[in-house]
């Protein structure tokens, strides 16, 4: 398993700026690309919330990726990001991205999956909802995974968005153990 910062984000070592999806995918495909190279030759794309979203487009965009997790990611998002603004829940990730807004980041996103997911067609899909999640509700992820192709699957689990990726580990582990079962060991 890989993991890694999204450019222009603080809590990070990233650097840089975060100027749209773009730089998102760039860099999960170099993330991809370098699990290539070290010859891992299966490879799935995995990310809660904002790194769903990447996931998604990431698989999408690379035939070869065996399939993608999303946790935590909806359509229809630009709609209740702007009502959450309005009430100022959140500051949409100024405290901690240098770089475009979150309402920014995603205005052509629902546009975008229209576009990508049908990619997916044919490679499994997992999509996770949090049963108490505020910022992507589990309607808006079920919305998302309606729309995409087959295989598919979707699970709610017990969180808020905050804590979705962590307490989603089981499922998706269950999840990958269905598809990848544990190979049998060879006695002599």
């Amino acid at each position: 398993m890989y993991n890694f910062d999204f450019p222009g984000h603080k809590l990070g070592a990233s650097g840089g700026e975060l100027r749209g999806v773009d730089d998102c995918t760039d860099a999960m495909t170099a993330v991809v690309r370098f699990a290539r190279e070290r010859g891992d030759a299966l490879a799935y794309t995995m990310g809660h919330s904002m790194g769903g979203m990447t996931a998604i487009f990431t698989a999408a965009l690379d035939p070869d990726v065996a399939g993608t997790i999303a946790i935590a990611t909806g359509y229809g998002r630009p709609s209740s990001l702007a009502t959450l603004q309005r009430v100022g829940v959140a500051d949409f990730r100024s405290s901690y991205v240098v770089g475009v807004t979150l309402p920014e980041l995603v205005k052509d996103v629902d546009r975008r999956y229209e576009e990508l997911l049908k990619h997916l067609e044919g490679r499994p899909a997992l999509y996770v909802a949090a049963n108490r999640d505020a910022m992507v509700s589990p309607t808006s992820v079920q919305e998302l995974y309606d729309r995409a192709p087959d295989p598919k699957s979707f699970a709610t689990i017990e969180s808020d968005h905050t804590y979705a990726a962590e307490h989603s580990r089981a499922t998706v582990l269950e999840w990958l153990n269905g598809r990848h079962a544990p190979m049998a060991m060879e006695t002599a």
